[in-house]
This record gives C-alpha cells, sequence and structure tokens, in this order.
C-alpha cells in the first residue's frame, strides 16, 4: 500500500472512531438527560401520589378524632341519663313506699269508722232505749202532776197527816210521803242525767266520725297527690328511656362511622405501603434500565456497524373463560359479564348510585383496578358486598359490588384488575340475579355524595 493510499485509510479510520465518539457521547448524554429526567419526573409523580394519600390518611385521622369525641360526649350524656334514672328510680320507690304506707293508714282508719259507726249503731240503740225509760218516767211524773192537781196540790199532803189514826199510822204516812217526794226527786235527777249523757254521747261520736272523715278525706288526698307523683316520675323514666335510647342508636351510627373511617385509614395505610414498595420498585427499575442503557451505549464503540435495535414486549396471553370480562388498559374494566339492566339515577322514586350487570349464570364478579379490600361482609341491604379503594393518577376511588351469592377476598386483601372477588349472586335486598355496581369518585359514605355513574369510566 502506498503512503498516500494509508494516509487516506487512517484518516478514513479516524473519521469512523469519531464518528463512534461522537454516537457514543450522543447515546451517554441522552441516557443522562432522559434518564435524568424520568427518574425526576417520576419521583415527583410518586411523591405527589404519596403525599395524597398521606393528606387522607391524616384527614380520616382527624375525622376519626373527632367522632370518638362526640362518641366520648354521648358517653358522657348515657352516664348522666342513667344518673337521672338511678334518681327517679330511687324516687319511685320512696312514693311507692309512701303509697303503700297510706294505704294501710287508709285502711285503719276505714276500720276505726267503720268501728265508730258500729258504735254509732249502738249507741242508737241505748238512745232509743233511754228515750223509751225518760218517756215512762215522764209518763209516772205526769201521772202524779194529774193527781195532785186533782186533788188540791199539797193539801193532799195535809189531808194525809190530818188522817192518820195514831202516831204510828202518822209516822207510816209522813214516811210514805217522803219515799215518794224522794222517788219523784230521783226520778227528775235520773231524767236530767239521761239527757245530758245522751247529749254528751251523741256530741262525742258525731266529734269522733268527723274527726275520722277528716283525717280519711285527708289521708285520701295525700293517696291521690302520691299516686300522681308516681304517675308524672313514671312518665319521666319512659323519657328518659326514650332520650337513652335516642342518644344510644346516634352513638350506634357514629361508632359505625368511626368503624367505617378505621378500616378507611387501615386500607389507606396498606395502599401507602403499597405505593412506597412501588416507588422503590420503580426507583430500582429505572436505575436498571440506565445501567443497561450505559453498557448498550458503551458497546458501541466496540461494534463496527451500528447494531439494529430489538424491541422486546411482553405479550401475553391472558387465557379469558367465557365468563370472565376482558382486563382492560383503561381507568376501569368490567367488573362481570352480563347485561346492564338498571343504570345510574331515579329509580323507583329513589335514586339508583350504581348499575346492575344482570347474567342468568353464576359468573364470577372481578375487580374493576387494582386496590386494596375495605371491606368484606354480609349486609342486610347490600347482602354479600365486597369494597375496594383504588388510588389512580393521583385520584382516590372505591368501587363497590353487592348482591354476590360469596365471596373470595377478605379485608386488607390486595387485588389486581381482573381479580376474581366473589360469585354474581342474589342475596340482600335483591330482586333477581345480578351486580349492582358502584364507583366513587373519593372514599364511600353513607350518604353515597361521591357516587358517580360507572358507565362513564368503564372501557
Amino acid at each position: 500500500m502506498k503512503v498516500g493510499q494509508k494516509q487516506r485509510f487512517k484518516g478514513r479510520k479516524g473519521e469512523r472512531f469519531l464518528k463512534r465518539s461522537s454516537v457514543l457521547s450522543m447515546t451517554l448524554a441522552t441516557t443522562l438527560i432522559f434518564g435524568g429526567v424520568f427518574s425526576y419526573t417520576g419521583k415527583a409523580q410518586a411523591s405527589s401520589k404519596l403525599n395524597d394519600l398521606q393528606e387522607k390518611q391524616s384527614d380520616l385521622h382527624n375525622k376519626r378524632s373527632i367522632l370518638n369525641q362526640s362518641i366520648d360526649e354521648k358517653d358522657g350524656e348515657i352516664s348522666n341519663i342513667m344518673n337521672q334514672q338511678n334518681f327517679v328510680e330511687d324516687e319511685i320507690e320512696k312514693l311507692e313506699r309512701q303509697i303503700a304506707d297510706t294505704d294501710q293508714k287508709i285502711k285503719e282508719k276505714q276500720l276505726q269508722i267503720d268501728n265508730t259507726k258500729a258504735e254509732i249503731e249502738t249507741l242508737k240503740a241505748e238512745i232509743k232505749d233511754l228515750k223509751e225509760r225518760i218517756e215512762k218516767r215522764n209518763e209516772v211524773l205526769r201521772d202524779r202532776a194529774r193527781n195532785i192537781q186533782q186533788n188540791g196540790g199539797s193539801v193532799q199532803y195535809l189531808d194525809v197527816f190530818l188522817g192518820a189514826e195514831s202516831f204510828g199510822d202518822l209516822v207510816d204516812r209522813v214516811s210514805a210521803v217522803t219515799t215518794l217526794v224522794s222517788a219523784d226527786k230521783k226520778i227528775l235527777d235520773e231524767q236530767k242525767a239521761d239527757m245530758e249523757k245522751l247529749e254528751a254521747d251523741q256530741k262525742k261520736v258525731e266529734e269522733k266520725l268527723e274527726s275520722l272523715n277528716n283525717m280519711l278525706k285527708d289521708l285520701e288526698d295525700l293517696q291521690n297527690s302520691l299516686k300522681a307523683q308516681n304517675e308524672e316520675k313514671k312518665e319521666l323514666m319512659k323519657e328518659l328511656a326514650a332520650q337513652k335510647s335516642h342518644i344510644e342508636s346516634e352513638k350506634m351510627s357514629l361508632e359505625e362511622e368511626e368503624e367505617l373511617l378505621r378500616t378507611q385509614e387501615a386500607t389507606l395505610e396498606k395502599a401507602i405501603q403499597q405505593e412506597q414498595n412501588r416507588i422503590a420498585e420503580e426507583e430500582r427499575k429505572a436505575k436498571e434500565e440506565a445501567e443497561r442503557k450505559a453498557k448498550e451505549a458503551a458497546a458501541v464503540t466496540n461494534s463496527p456497524s451500528t447494531s439494529n435495535s430489538k424491541s422486546s414486549g411482553s405479550g401475553g396471553s391472558t387465557e379469558t373463560s367465557s365468563a370472565t370480562p376482558p382486563v382492560s388498559s383503561g381507568t376501569f374494566s368490567w367488573p362481570a359479564v352480563g347485561t346492564v339492566s338498571s343504570g345510574f339515577g331515579g329509580r323507583w322514586g329513589a335514586t339508583h348510585f350504581g348499575i346492575d350487570i344482570a347474567n342468568r349464570t353464576a359468573v364470577p364478579i372481578v375487580a374493576a383496578a387494582d386496590g386494596v379490600v375495605h371491606r368484606s361482609y354480609h349486609s342486610s341491604s347490600y347482602g354479600n358486598v365486597v369494597f375496594v379503594i383504588h388510588h389512580i393518577d393521583g385520584q382516590t376511588y372505591e368501587t363497590v359490588y353487592a348482591h354476590m351469592s360469596s365471596r373470595s377476598v377478605s379485608e386488607g386483601q390486595s387485588v389486581k384488575k381482573g381479580q376474581k372477588l366473589g360469585v354474581m349472586g342474589n342475596t340482600g335486598h335483591s330482586f333477581g340475579q345480578h351486580l349492582h355496581f358502584e364507583v366513587h369518585v373519593g372514599l364511600w359514605n353513607g350518604a353515597k355524595s361521591n357516587a358517580v355513574d360507572p358507565l362513564g369510566y368503564l372501557n
């Protein structure tokens, strides 16, 4: 080879080296630039998503604290009502003892009144007998008065004395007159005493009966007052019982809401852990990808010609049974195979917060997106139901799968899009076999204020 040719060859070789060096530099620069941009963007997005989850968890924790404070307040109200109930119960027991004691006193007074009335009846008989005796005495006195009047009064006594035949006869006559006078005086004295006794007995018995009747009336008034107070206390007990029942119902609702928030917070805690693991996994993959590209770029210098790029992809053919819906690349996949039998919105005078997917066959129910199972239980209205919380592109969602015949997942379990959750059924408040499916932008709540039409999210 001539000198000129050697120089031209060396020149072309140098050009090729320079070209390879330039390609290597550009490749390395591109790798570093795009790798850095990718790493920064990915970390920023991941950090934003993680912060969003942590903010939601903090918000749930604050709401739980407020609910627990309200529950404590309800406990205080219930305790106060129970104290009032105990006080009123003591008052009722005291009143009932007083009522029983008053009843006994009324019975005693009634017995005394009955005895007094019997005594009055006895006295009436005695009075009647006394009146008869008095009447007889009055008759004797009237007869004697008539005799005196007919015989000239005291002259009759003089005739008695003058008519004596002897001194002994005179003594006898004087003794007889004295006896008659004494007898008359005695009759008059007895008459006066009996009349005074009659009047005194009548007055005494009447006063005693009046006193007993007054005492009986006082006792009956007291009894009526005690019974009225007792009825008032019993009504108060009913009111307190109703208040206690109402507050206990409110407390139960607060406890149920607190339990819902607790499970949501626990689910978000797991979602945060999953997100942290995902970030770490993406950083690991990004680092491996950067290292792989750096090795490929370095290998260019050792290759005489530019190698053809190869694309690799994982084409996966997912075996899908005829009863399982395909897994889509959109936000949410269809959760079951079937026909939409009822849409979102007004239905039967109320709001239907989801859609119904019906199928005569007991087809599988699958997760509409990756997430964590929030609730998995049997509800009186939803039947066998599963709640799943998802965090997609910085937004939290919660989906509901109701009326299933059986459930395949438990609370706190991580699920993948298309993973089986259960089997379509007809449990709870349901009319025919179907899946009731709800989508909530945000977390599910009792008012279902976050519910949206699932048809706008399924693909």
